[in-house]
């Protein structure tokens, strides 16, 4: 029997719709009524994890203003309307309901960790945030710690105004180590043979890639710079190396042909470097380390036991490097070293408690979502 409440998820990324799937499950099982909007990789993600009250909206081919009229009108009967913030759809969608007169509680939904994320992303979550009456943060921590929608540009939200959850897709990351005892030799064996590499014992690095001007324009192709000097320096043979593209960077592939010019520049030097085609998860079985500048899934690669290395223009404050979870790269040599280092002893220390303390993780977090529906204060 469904209670009166409705709930409305409306996701554009695929790191929230991840979330929000989660939350329908949990919500569905209690007798609400959920459904899920979702478009681009934010839809991908729903239909991957079997989520059925899903239901499709595009932004092509329409203007991002006549698309949040059309879904304000379809969430009309919605108690509660949950957006991500990651999309400047988002701001729009929630100024289109406040002026629609809407007696729906809105919520804005911030799924990342880190209380500032480069690239323009908390630039666009801070009008979300300003536009909904509600945020929910997935790390609880963030009800108290500053937000940034500019590096050192601190942005004000009520304390009234502000919800912690303390929610992280943990079962994700362990699902992942158990696959990574199981399965990486079988998917290294499958890599090895789609590249026509002969197994020599080769480390296989993962750089998870972004979709964002700082990306594209400074930490790629930093990246890309330190390897082609280390590549100078020293025999890099010993390693494949893998470019995971974001799921909403593909279409474009900006990220895909400047590695492309890249390998045209410094083919005879560079370690085999390819676009990966495995899924995200699978990358992530078969990694001996995982690169990365700025992700959320950067505890994810931790706590799954992988030897992670954040490599970039400048160090990104994130929570791996806080807890000293990760090596870190800002030149050449501290490249070397790093990779010296994987080479040597792959041994990662959990850190696990540092990184559950971090993330802000609630065990009753189910209980708080419910609670701020029903518009019930949670500290």
């Amino acid at each position: 029997m469904f209670l009166s409440v409705v709930v409305c998820f409306i996701a554009c990324h695929g790191g929230p719709a991840d979330h929000f799937s989660t939350f329908t499950e949990e919500l569905t099982r209690k007798g609400y009524h959920v459904q899920i909007y979702a478009t681009g990789p934010a839809l991908k993600k729903c239909q991957k994890r079997g989520i059925q009250n899903v239901v499709p909206f595009s932004l092509e081919n329409i203007s991002e203003q006549e698309a949040a009229t059309e879904l304000a009108k379809k969430c009309s009967c919605a108690n509660v309307i949950i957006t991500d913030v990651g999309h400047v759809f988002d701001v729009i969608l929630q100024k289109t309901l406040q002026s629609s007169n809407s007696t729906s509680l809105r919520f804005a939904y911030y799924d990342n960790p880190e209380g500032y994320v480069p690239g323009g992303y908390s630039a666009v979550a801070a009008q979300v945030m300003r536009a909904a009456q509600k945020v929910l943060f997935a790390n609880a921590n963030l009800v108290e710690e500053p937000l940034y929608q500019e590096p050192f540009r601190e942005f004000y939200l009520p304390p009234q105004k502000k919800i912690g959850l303390g929610y992280y897709p943990i079962h994700q990351a362990e699902h992942i180590a158990q696959r990574r005892a199981s399965e990486q030799s079988a998917i290294r064996a499958q890599l090895f043979s789609t590249y026509s590499l002969t197994d020599q014992g080769q480390k296989v690095l993962v750089y998870a890639g972004g979709n964002n001007e700082e990306y594209f324009s400074k930490a790629l192709p930093v990246f890309l710079t330190f390897l082609q000097g280390a590549s100078q320096q020293e025999d890099l043979s010993r390693f494949v190396v893998l470019l995971q593209q974001h799921p909403g960077a593909k279409e474009k592939n900006l990220d895909g042909k400047l590695v492309q010019q890249w390998l045209e520049q410094h083919v005879e030097k560079a370690p085999p470097f390819f676009i990966s085609a495995l899924n995200v998860d699978d990358a992530q079985v078969v990694a001996d380390g995982m690169l990365y500048y700025q992700t959320s899934m950067g505890p994810q690669f931790v706590l799954a036991g992988i030897p992670t290395i954040q490599v970039g223009h400048h160090t990104y404050e994130d929570i791996l490097v806080k807890n000293r979870l990760c090596s870190i790269v800002t030149n050449v040599d501290s490249l070397k070293l790093a990779l010296a280092r994987l080479q040597e002893d792959p041994f990662v220390e959990s850190g696990n408690e540092a990184i559950m303390q971090g993330l802000g993780i609630r065990p009753d977090w189910a209980n708080r979502l419910e609670c701020a529906m029903k518009k019930v204060p949670t500290k």
